[in-house]
């Protein structure tokens, strides 16, 4: 597994409501599904990616919260849909990514 391609998770302060820096690291990415449709004369795509990277303590939170984290790839923000630690192995996590685009 080539985990090549770097990453970075963004966490919402919530008392502040900004996004702060939390985690950099390489992953494996996987485009999972994509969609377009039009709303109101405006093309939008929504497209699905699974980020696979190395297990890392501080990323076990996000298993619990997923609504404050986000990822940042290649200028674009995913919002995390869903966070699995593989079998509970603490050897990979893989993060769910949803980002949207008109």
């Amino acid at each position: 597994m080539a985990r090549d391609k770097l990453v970075k998770i963004e966490k919402m302060d919530e008392k502040t409501e900004n996004w702060e820096k939390f985690y950099s690291g390489h992953a494996e990415i996987n485009k999972a599904s994509g969609k377009e449709y039009v709303n109101v004369g405006s093309v939008i795509s929504k497209n699905t990616f699974n980020f696979d990277l190395i297990y890392n303590k501080k990323l076990e939170d996000i298993i619990f919260n997923t609504e404050i984290y986000r990822i940042i790839y290649k200028n674009k923000i995913f919002n995390i849909l869903n966070a699995d630690d593989y079998k509970l192995r603490h050897v990979k996590i893989i993060l769910v990514g949803e980002s949207i685009n008109g």
